[in-house]
């Protein structure tokens, strides 16, 4: 098993919206929080009510550099944020 640990850049922003896309987040609620609400200064009067919202911000916002952590791989596979 060869884990890795990548800061997240836009190159990465593939990786981490198949993450979200692929991992359950909130299975209570059925949603998927791509966490971009609290990422950006700019979140007030966005509309995050659904799916589709959120995943095109976090693709905006990671290929902004507007959203900062980390990817956690498996042999390749991004397996944590």
């Amino acid at each position: 098993m060869n884990i890795e640990i990548r800061k997240l850049t836009p190159d990465l922003a593939e990786d981490y919206i198949t993450f979200f896309d692929t991992t359950p987040h909130n299975e209570k609620y059925k949603v998927k929080c791509y966490c971009v609400y609290w990422c950006n200064d700019d979140c007030e009067g966005k509309d995050f009510k659904t799916k589709t919202a959120r995943r095109n911000y976090a693709i905006q916002y990671v290929n902004g550099n507007n959203i900062q952590g980390y990817l956690a791989y498996c042999d390749g596979k991004v397996v944590g944020w």
